[in-house]
Parts: structure tokens; C-alpha cells; sequence
């Protein structure tokens, strides 16, 4: 196995050049298959299956592109020669998706031409997988607002936007049918931890003494963030509480992500990307000495990013401004400008 980084200001991405999977048995005994998949390059997901040897539960189905569903594919059909536990998509029992972001859920389509087991979701995700034409228009115009007031150009506004919107054409809407809760567990032994913050309706899943963790932690990239300016239930407070709920939790012994690789350091990691929003938080507060755009703000935290890192950096930047305007630790300095134009760009200052 090889692993490289794309490394940028903000995150880390690790990119893990292999297609081999992993087996996790639990304390109960129960086996949890880890079968990475290539999202889109160069970012690889993974999607799991938890086995007890009567139910099979798939855990997020891939982005939905070809290589994607295709390792997949491969993956599962190595759990029977490698480990000696023959599964198909045709033997899933159920299907759990972690949170409505299109490299966990977009691979449904296909996934579904093998298999009519019950798709399960937080009910705040509901409608990005069974409406997603419509969620797709709603989400795009509150970004392209918030990309005006953030101070980001027409010409380069509209490129962003075109990245944005690209990879969410290739899913059609698939209707859900149970939604996920804490207050009742899957088939009564999987527990369900609602995390808001890098999606509305993220969820972990506690597997005895491991917890699937999805994109909620990483075991190296500190989870992007976007405001609620954009989309409800997310933005960095939500996320900051959401680590702490899991914070809390006793007995786990692994964590395993929706990226990377395991984690045995659960609540040692959400110590490490907890001070990483706090650093940022602080640095935010010293750029805006002088006022200043989010587009501003962002090129100072992250400095020159390209592509779709354009995009990522200045959702960010917004998400910590957010979370200091909220507190009364910035204020929007252009009140009259605000105040006159339909659409201004707001520029804050420590207060």
C-alpha cells in the first residue's frame, strides 16, 4: 500500500493508493468489512458492511461514478476468498447512509439494481437523496448569495458554481425508507448518534465497541466546514457540540472513518481537530483588525488553493466568521453599503 497527501492550508487529504480491504471483529463478535472506493480522484471513501452472520448491513454505497461502483464491486466480491464469508450486493439485508454528501450516497442508483433492502438516513438528509433534483436548485442558490456577499467576482462566481453543481447531475432521487434516530437503535443494537456540523443529518454508528464515524471525524483531515448562512444545521457551532456529544462516549475502542484510516485514538482525535478550529478562530480574529471580505479572509487563512479548494476554503473561512459574528466578536463594518445595496458584499472587523 502507498499513501500520498495533497496537502493545502486548511485540510489534508490522504489519498490511499490500494483497493485491498480490512476486517474489524467487535467485541460481540460482530465483523465490519472496510471497502474503499474511488470516490473521485483523487479522493477515495470508505463504505462498509457490518456482518453478524444473519443481517448485512451496507454502510454508504460510494459517490455513484464508474471506478467507484466498480470497487465496490471488487470488494465485496474479496470478503469471501480473503475472510471465508461470501456476501453480494444481492445479500444485503439493509442500507444505512451516514449523511447526504454525493461520495457517500450517490452510488444508491447502482447499488439498487442489485438489491431492494430498506435504505435508512437522518431525517434531516431525507430530501437530499429523495428529493435531490430540487435540493440541488435550493442549495445552489443560497450558495451563489453567499458567494456575493462573501465578495467573490461574476466571472469567477459562475466557474465556481459550475464545480459545484458538476458531480450532483449524475444522481437521480431514490425514495428512503426508515429514518435513522438515537432514540431507537438499528434491528435494536446499532446505535445512532445524531452529529450536525459537517452535514445536517450526519450520523455515527456505535457497533459494540467500534464507531463508524463517518466524515463527522478523520483520523487526519480536520472535516470541512461550511456556514449556516448556506444550509441549516451545519456551521461550526453545531460541529464543536457534536464532537463533544461524542466526546463523551464510553468504550470505543476503534473509530473507523468514512476516509482515512482507523483510529484508536477516538477522543484524542477530536482534541486535535477541536484545536484546530480554536487556532483558526484566533487567526481570523487578527486578520480582521482591518475589515475585511470572506473572500479576503479566506485568501489570507489558506493562501493560493485552486479547483475545487477554491470553493472548499472559502465556505471555511465563512463558517468561522459565522461562528465570531454569532458571538459578538466581529461586526459587519460596511453598514451603510449593507443597508443601500440589494446584494452587498459585507466586510467585518473585530469588534
Amino acid at each position: 500500500m502507498t499513501v500520498s497527501s495533497i496537502v493545502t492550508p486548511y485540510f489534508v487529504i490522504i489519498v490511499i493508493m490500494s483497493t485491498s480491504i480490512q476486517k474489524f471483529e467487535t467485541a460481540a463478535g460482530r465483523r465490519i468489512y472496510s471497502l474503499p472506493v474511488q470516490a473521485f480522484p483523487p479522493l477515495r471513501a470508505n463504505v462498509y458492511l457490518i456482518s453478524d452472520g444473519e443481517q448485512r448491513i451496507l454502510v454508504d454505497c460510494g459517490s455513484g461514478m464508474e471506478p467507484s461502483n466498480q470497487d465496490l464491486l471488487h470488494g465485496l466480491e474479496q470478503i469471501g476468498p480473503t475472510f471465508g464469508e461470501p456476501i453480494t450486493l444481492a445479500d444485503i439485508d439493509q442500507i444505512i447512509l451516514t449523511h447526504g454528501h454525493i461520495d457517500h450516497f450517490g452510488g444508491l442508483p447502482f447499488v439498487r439494481q442489485f438489491t431492494d433492502a430498506p435504505v435508512g438516513i437522518h431525517i434531516l438528509d431525507v430530501r437530499v437523496i429523495s428529493h435531490h433534483e430540487e435540493r440541488v436548485i435550493i442549495a445552489a442558490r443560497h450558495l451563489e448569495n453567499y458567494l456575493i456577499e462573501a465578495g467573490i467576482s461574476d466571472q469567477y462566481r459562475a466557474s465556481l458554481m459550475q464545480m459545484y453543481t458538476f458531480a450532483k447531475t449524475y444522481y437521480r432521487s431514490t425514495p428512503i425508507d426508515f429514518l435513522l434516530t438515537e432514540d431507537e437503535p438499528v434491528n435494536g443494537n446499532i446505535q445512532v448518534y445524531h452529529v450536525p456540523g459537517h452535514c445536517p443529518g450526519m450520523v455515527c454508528l456505535q457497533v459494540d465497541d467500534i464507531l463508524l464515524t463517518a466524515d463527522h471525524i478523520l483520523s487526519k483531515t480536520t472535516p470541512h466546514q461550511a456556514p449556516e448562512r448556506i444550509t441549516h444545521n451545519m456551521g461550526l457551532e453545531h460541529y464543536l457540540a457534536s464532537l463533544q456529544k461524542i466526546e463523551r462516549l464510553e468504550g470505543i475502542r476503534l473509530g473507523l472513518g468514512g476516509h482515512e484510516r482507523p483510529m484508536e485514538d477516538v477522543r484524542g482525535r477530536i482534541q486535535v481537530i477541536r484545536q484546530s478550529h480554536q487556532e483558526r478562530l484566533s487567526k481570523v480574529l487578527d486578520i480582521c483588525r482591518q475589515p475585511k471580505s470572506i473572500a479576503d479572509i479566506s485568501k489570507e487563512l489558506f493562501g493560493t488553493v485552486s479547483s475545487y479548494h477554491v470553493l472548499l476554503a472559502i465556505e471555511e473561512a465563512g463558517a468561522h466568521v459565522e461562528y465570531l459574528y454569532q458571538r459578538g466578536e466581529l461586526l459587519a463594518d460596511n453598514i451603510e453599503a449593507i443597508e443601500k445595496h440589494e446584494t452587498p458584499v459585507i466586510r467585518y472587523r473585530r469588534s
